[in-house]
């Protein structure tokens, strides 16, 4: 059988990028992380509580600096990329103000609340010359880059089913985090990854509809669905997302992806698999290098500085993040109503209020 060569991640050439990280929580110190091991240079962290950027300062970058003000990082004539690791609801306005301040910006994602505003962020960057990436670092997780780069290929042909699973206990994960109160926990914050990933694999094809269902179960650790399962259909082609995150006993997963011309099948962890194995008339595997972190966080922000050194628009470039979101926004809408939804007409995260006279 064939071996594949896993595909290469874009990296930057330069060493002029300076990096300010804005919001040192969680997922700011894994990112914080991952560019310490890419060595690349961090100059400021910021953070609302200045103790927070401060300890990540001393563990990460102790050469950075350490504020609690957004504005003085914005004054910083060093800094050539702002990256903004802070919750939604008030990411978009320092979005805007990075833009305004002439900084390029890494948004963490889920990118926005309201399609029309994240198309016009998008249209702000464009008008300024400047580049406004989201972080959809799983495009890059070593599994589903590997599934990319198979797909793009031809060689599975015409997609016609897709399939992923994933079981794991996240809701042990974000019980005393700030997410883990998010009654859209699963579907928005994390299955944003999988939404943006079909929206990657089928890029020339539009979903007619979505259906999803969510529950809870006894004794899980969060307020919110821990069980949610989608259905996304093309007409010709159907995608299921199954999330089962609240399971005690296991961390798996897979995905089962099938083309006119061949499948692609991959076992292993939630978040990854170390082989996936193309059957069809040319049947063959891939090697995955690497692990969700921190190489998925390394080759969103490299090709983020690559794209700004090449002078292109990156391929997490704001807009392409907008039709995952309408499939997940439409998910989400879903789930509440129990009813299929078109999500070419859906335009904001759902809210139940907004349905009452």
């Amino acid at each position: 059988m064939t071996e594949l060569p896993f595909p290469r991640v874009t990296l930057p050439i330069s060493d002029a990028h300076a990096i300010a990280l804005v919001g040192c929580g969680v997922i700011g110190r894994l990112q914080l992380d991952a560019y310490r091991n890419a060595g690349w240079r961090v100059v400021v962290l910021c953070d609302a509580v200045l103790a927070s950027a401060e300890s990540a300062r001393d563990e990460f970058f102790p050469d950075a600096d350490a504020t609690d003000d957004f504005e003085a990082v914005l004054r910083r004539g060093d800094v050539t990329i702002v990256d903004l690791a802070v919750h939604t609801d008030i990411r978009p306005d320092m979005v805007r103000r990075a833009l305004l301040a002439g900084k390029n910006v890494m948004s963490q994602k889920p990118f926005v609340e309201d399609l029309e505003e994240g198309r016009e962020l998008a249209r702000l960057a464009d008008e300024r010359g400047l580049t406004l990436a989201v972080n959809q670092n799983g495009r890059w997780a070593p599994h589903f880059h590997a599934l990319r780069e198979i797909v793009d290929s031809g060689r599975l042909g015409r997609l016609n089913a897709v399939d992923f699973a994933a079981y794991w206990p996240h809701d042990v994960h974000t019980e005393h985090h700030r997410l883990g109160q998010d009654p859209n926990l699963v579907l928005y914050d994390y299955a944003i990854h999988w939404f943006d990933l079909v929206a990657c694999l089928f890029p020339d094809r539009t979903a007619t509809s979505v259906y999803a269902s969510t529950a809870t179960r006894p004794g899980q650790l969060v307020p919110g669905p821990t069980l949610a399962s989608v259905v996304i259909d093309f007409g010709d082609a159907q995608v299921t997302i199954v999330m089962r995150a609240s399971s005690r006993h296991e961390d798996t997963g897979s995905f089962h992806v099938v083309g006119d011309a061949g499948a692609a099948v991959l076992h292993g962890g939630a978040e990854g698999g170390a082989r996936l194995d193309i059957v069809g008339e040319q049947s063959a595997h891939m090697l995955t290098v690497g692990s969700w972190f921190p190489d998925a966080l390394i080759g969103s922000m490299g090709e983020l500085m690559s794209a700004i050194e090449e002078g292109r628009a990156p391929f997490t470039r704001a807009s392409s993040s907008l039709v995952g979101l309408a499939l997940c926004f439409a998910a989400i809408e879903s789930a509440a109503t129990g009813a299929a939804v078109d999500p070419a007409t859906v335009s904001r995260l759902y809210a139940p209020e907004a349905d009452t006279p």
